[in-house]
């Protein structure tokens, strides 16, 4: 994962993703050798040889069922280990996470919680079983992750993390407020649904004041709608890079 990744990047990539985990590390954590520990943990753990090994069972399901510009919604490998290391750092007791697909972010976030002895995440998602759409019912713009048909929601995260994982199924619109309301107080939320300003938004609104003083907000696609940029600065917070495309605010 690690070398694909690498063999991905254009000179210009490269210098934005040194420039992402400078910013990350001068704003988070204490030095270079804090997430060069947390790498190594990440590396260690066998979670990267997993994931790869069901991105191969991924595409053939895939090829199998005739389902072409589909995606499996992976991140890449220097998101995952800020992303890990955020989590690491943070040791959230309870963290809530939109979006799961076929469940890479989630887990990733799960490994973090495993390695901290400490937390749960508690997800939700509507998962786009490819073969079983209905018009309308997916939101149609940027990004086409979707679930292989006979496989559930963030199958590829390993067994020995689940333990800690909580999925439920639906819409964030639906499903969100009820969550939040019944764990009363959160430690980390990560937005990665629909990406639309009105999702996001509405994810941010109810996120916000459920996360306790400290707490972390992240969001997926912050360039796609001007929803977090000024949802940042409504909050007078100035947003953290950890990828691309990714970013989190410090309550």
């Amino acid at each position: 994962m690690k070398r694909a990744a690498r063999a991905a990047l254009r000179p210009g990539d490269l210098i934005a993703a040194e420039r992402v985990r400078r910013s990350f590390v001068s704003s988070y954590l204490d030095d270079r050798r804090e997430l060069g520990r947390y790498e190594h943990e990440l590396r260690a753990s066998g979670l990267l040889e997993h994931l790869d090994g069901r991105r191969a069972e991924f595409r053939a399901a895939m090829r199998a069922g005739g389902a072409a510009g589909y995606t499996i919604g992976a991140i890449g490998y220097r998101e995952a280990v800020h992303l890990y290391a955020l989590i690491r750092r943070l040791r959230p007791g309870i963290a809530v996470e939109t979006g799961v697909a076929n469940g890479f972010s989630t887990a990733f976030a799960l490994q973090a919680l495993a390695d901290n002895h400490h937390g749960e995440l508690h997800s939700i998602d509507l998962p786009r079983i490819l073969g079983r759409e209905e018009p309308g019912q997916f939101y149609e713009g940027k990004g086409r992750a979707g679930v292989p048909a006979g496989k559930d929601p963030g199958w590829l995260v390993p067994e020995r993390l689940r333990g800690r994982w909580t999925f439920i199924n639906g819409r964030s619109q639906e499903e969100l407020p009820g969550l939040l309301a019944r764990l009363d107080e959160i430690d980390f939320f990560m937005h990665d649904s629909e990406h639309s300003f009105e999702c996001m938004w509405f994810e941010y609104g109810e996120a916000w004041p459920a996360l306790r003083a400290g707490g972390v907000l992240v969001s997926d696609d912050v360039n796609s709608t001007p929803a977090f940029p000024r949802f940042a600065a409504e909050q007078e917070r100035d947003p953290i890079p950890i990828g691309k495309g990714t970013a989190f605010l410090v309550k």
